[in-house]
């Protein structure tokens, strides 16, 4: 799902649960650069989020929310086994097929992608061609924050939707039944970003990594 909100546009509901907060050093900086530009463009990825909406476009900005974690899970996107697969051998998740229905964004591009863990709740075939996509689509000079868990359970690794606020902390706002579907170390995370300008890697004390990527 992709869609498109400025200001005005009704924005409905999130149906999100319980809450929390969490600092955050990288939404602090992507913060500090939406209030010293205009008329960004911000992909915003998770359940649809009407403070969120309100809060950017307030801002003068125009918002794009994606939920790709929910349209990821639909069993469509998996393909049966090659007829010559070993037995047992699991369905694949159709990579290519996914990404052209859901990461074409209607050939827009963004100033600042607030991607959060989303990488995290999506098949590992996916996440590579998720951020090769994220590059195509982002500005020069643009800005990507992404999230890493460190942990495939526990606290703090339950699905959630994150809302923006005026300071260097978020709302967490539980948000689905998605488990964590791996965890990637710093190498990992630093190939998924290669062809950036420039990746700074902040550790939260809740073990997540967070990410500003500069295009």
């Amino acid at each position: 799902m992709f869609d498109l909100f400025k200001k005005g546009k009704d924005s409905g509901g999130n149906g999100t649960g319980e809450s929390s907060t969490r600092h955050s050093r990288g939404w602090n900086d992507i913060l500090t650069l939406m209030k010293a530009s205009e008329a960004l463009r911000v992909l915003d990825f998770g359940a649809t989020s009407p403070a969120n909406i309100n809060y950017l476009t307030s801002l003068g900005h125009s918002v794009y929310m994606s939920n790709i974690v929910q349209d990821a899970a639909r069993p469509e996107w998996l393909k049966p086994a090659e007829p010559d697969a070993k037995k047992g051998s699991q369905p694949e998740f159709d990579t290519d097929a996914f990404v052209a229905a859901n990461l074409d964004f209607s050939q827009r591009d963004f100033d600042v992608i607030l991607l959060w863990d989303t990488a995290n709740y999506l098949p590992p075939q996916l996440v590579p061609a998720l951020f090769q996509r994220l590059r195509q689509v982002l500005r020069p000079d643009g800005s990507l924050l992404a999230f890493f868990h460190g942990r495939l359970d526990g606290p703090g690794t339950a699905f959630s939707r994150y809302q923006l606020t005026d300071s260097e902390n978020l709302i967490v706002l539980n948000s689905g039944n998605f488990p964590v579907q791996a965890v990637y170390q710093t190498r990992q995370i630093e190939k998924f970003l290669e062809g950036y300008s420039r990746v700074r890697f902040f550790l939260g004390k809740d073990n997540v990594r967070e990410v500003i990527a500069i295009h």
